[in-house]
């Protein structure tokens, strides 16, 4: 059966070094899956960092190192490449990758960090029929398939108001959670967003917010940023008119609350107060997802999990939202 050649530009953290923590999922990195996935061969990787090849060797004594990722794509002529560098290189990165004609890429978050340039790659890569995914990890997680199709067959019944909370960044994290809230509910009609002016910890340029996401199917959904220092939270909840479902625990798990009569107040219902039902309760393996999907997808039996168009969405509401702080809270439609 055949083997895929595959090459990592960038190998930071989640391109190459968090597969030494001992509590991820592994794999864990870019690295790390195409070394394990059956149908894959990592030929090599590129980083601006030689120290970082003493690690990549020690995982594949034969993978071969660049410091220049135009000589690496033009030499190793690989059928899968990821980019995990820097967001404020990713243009650059994806325009090199499309010159090679690379089959599939797979980007980190987020694809660029313009619109214009978003659209530029995605055009490109539509035109040349390259496979382009976007590696916002939930849509490589199996489950989530199975809660959006519950909740579309009334699970919880005609959803009506949802809460989110993240840290560490608008674009860093909350494109993970603005492209998850997506996935469940639909496409964004407009936004409204505030700063954090609480302290927190998030990258300088990139600063938490909160605000309100108003989707085209007229559910709104609360957006609340909180201090990764204190916590990491990454959870949201769906009211609906049959009871509340919670994603939370960074993502691993869902519960159900259904409605109940009230214990206190006759002729009243209200939310029990423990899950009747719960998913999850274990990481799954969302790095071997995507590489199942990359290997379908060269060979023709899917299409991308998270494509380029899906990214482009998240980042016009990423950059609305930043557009509305400057306007403080202006409602911008997107």
């Amino acid at each position: 059966m055949k083997k895929y050649k595959a090459a990592v530009i960038g190998i930071g953290r989640i391109g190459m070094l968090l597969e030494s923590d001992p509590k991820r999922t592994k794999p864990a990195t870019h690295v790390g899956l195409w070394i394990q996935h059956p149908r894959t061969e990592l030929v090599a990787v590129c980083d601006n960092d030689p120290k970082k090849f003493e690690v990549a060797k020690s995982m594949k004594p034969d993978v071969r190192t660049y410091t220049d990722p135009e000589e690496l794509l033009k030499t190793e002529k690989p059928d899968i490449v990821t980019i995990s560098t820097w967001k404020d290189t990713h243009y650059e990165m994806m325009k090199l990758a499309l010159k090679y004609n690379i089959p599939a890429i797979v980007l980190e978050k987020p694809i660029a960090e313009k619109v214009e340039h978003a659209r530029e790659i995605v055009d490109e890569a539509n035109e040349k029929g390259i496979n382009l995914f976007i590696n916002h990890r939930r849509r490589f997680d199996s489950l989530l398939y199975e809660i959006r199709d519950g909740i579309r067959q009334g699970l919880i019944g005609e959803v009506l108001q949802v809460t989110s909370h993240y840290v560490f960044g608008l674009v860093t994290t909350g494109t993970h959670l603005i492209d998850a809230l997506r996935f469940f509910l639909g496409d964004i009609k407009w936004v409204a967003a505030f700063p954090n002016k609480k302290e927190h910890f998030a990258p300088p340029d990139d600063p938490c917010v909160d605000g309100f996401i108003g989707f085209e199917n007229d559910v709104k959904v609360a957006l609340q940023s909180l201090n990764m220092k204190d916590y990491d939270i990454f959870n949201t909840d769906f009211y609906g008119r049959k009871g509340k479902l919670s994603f939370k625990n960074i993502g691993r798990d869902f519960e159900l609350y259904k409605v109940i009569e009230s214990p206190e107040h006759q002729g009243f219902t209200e939310l029990e107060n423990h899950p009747s039902q719960r998913w999850g309760g274990q990481p799954r393996n969302q790095f071997m997802f995507l590489g199942d999907n990359v290997v379908d997808c060269l060979e023709g039996k899917a299409k991308s999990l998270s494509t380029g168009e899906d990214s482009l969405k998240a980042l016009e509401a990423l950059l609305a939202m930043q557009e509305s702080v400057k306007q403080d809270g202006k409602k911008i439609y997107l």
